[in-house]
């Protein structure tokens, strides 16, 4: 279990800008984000050994190249993103906040169809059974214990984004693997008042 988690978080997955792994992304709705940060990234760098899990500054970022990625990134999506937020993540979950943010900037200028949190636990319940084949999980039930890996969890967080709109990076769920932790995360995503997984309260039965 522990070796599927940490794939997700440090692997080396082969990739130029916008191959092998753009390909994976066709299930996932922000792929025109993700097309452009790859591009921007090998434009600033002058990389094309791109992965999710590449560094910024550990592939020769600097605090000036990271400023014009900012700008770029709102010159091209309207949105603007946290010089910080925006150093402390890899090229992966720099793609999840630069989609978040849009999906933010949407909401607000759209009013959308209100998700309850028992829809969401059914959404949940849904998936699960179709990635694990455990089809009734407990609150307390956690992913990895029944049989979920770094693949599986990488899919579940591509269908959330898919049906919900919500897109979080994979650490996020990797820190909240129970049934109902993944709930109350994406309950405070939808509605606007998510909390950092690091507080919230484990659940079970």
């Amino acid at each position: 279990m522990a070796s599927d988690r940490s794939a997700v978080t440090g692997g080396n997955r082969p990739a130029g800008p916008g191959a092998a792994w753009s390909r994976e992304s066709d299930e996932g709705r922000p792929g025109d984000v993700r097309e452009f940060m790859i591009r921007m990234w090998s434009e600033l760098l002058g990389r094309s050994d791109l992965t999710e899990h590449s560094d910024f500054f550990a592939r020769g970022g600097d605090a000036l190249l990271i400023t014009r990625l900012a700008r770029r990134i709102t010159e091209r999506f309207g949105v603007t993103v946290s010089l910080r937020e925006l150093s402390r993540r890899n090229l992966g979950d720099q793609v999840a906040l630069v989609h978040a943010s849009r999906l933010l900037s949407a909401r607000r200028a759209t009013p959308r169809r209100t998700v309850t949190t028992g829809e969401i636990r059914r959404m949940l319940v849904r998936e699960w059974g179709e990635l694990l084949g455990f089809p009734d999980p407990s609150e307390g039930a956690d992913f990895f214990e029944h049989g979920g890996d770094a693949l599986l969890i990488t899919r579940l967080v591509r269908r959330i984004d898919r049906e919900l709109g919500v897109a979080l990076p994979v650490r996020d769920m990797l820190a909240a693997p129970t049934l109902a932790e993944q709930t109350l995360l994406l309950s405070g995503l939808v509605t606007g008042v998510g909390r950092s997984v690091s507080t919230l309260d484990r659940q079970s039965d």
